[in-house]
């Protein structure tokens, strides 16, 4: 049960790097180049992370940072679809805040959004 809090962090901290706009945020491109990358088919979209960066790669990272491409198994992708929907509606819950205050109402919305799903962080 631990284990999955951890991971479920793990998850909240790379959609919260993409609410902010970004393409994933290389801090080690070293690890990143060298290590394979783990991905998820979510509905249509392939959504890959490597160690080395935080969040999901763009298109252009994974070519630079996936040597190799894992596919994670369906629980997990399921896990990974509600947070994806769950930061869907927390999106939509702090659209008329300015940008650069949204983190923390962000967080809070996706928390209410994660615990509707059934997960907790």
């Amino acid at each position: 049960m631990e284990e999955d809090k951890l991971e479920n962090r793990g998850i909240l901290l790379n959609m919260a790097v993409e609410e902010l706009g970004s393409p994933g945020i290389v801090v080690d491109p070293a690890v990143a180049s060298r290590t394979g990358c783990r991905c998820y088919k979510v509905d249509d979209t392939e959504m890959c992370f490597s160690k080395g960066i935080i969040g999901t790669l763009s298109k252009a990272q994974v070519e630079a940072y996936c040597p190799t491409k894992t596919y994670v198994e369906e629980g997990l992708q399921r896990r990974i679809k509600a947070f994806k929907e769950a930061a869907e509606e927390a999106k939509k819950e702090i659209e008329g805040i300015p940008r650069g205050e949204r983190l923390e109402p962000w967080l809070r919305a996706m928390s209410k959004a994660l615990k509707k799903r059934g997960i907790e962080v």
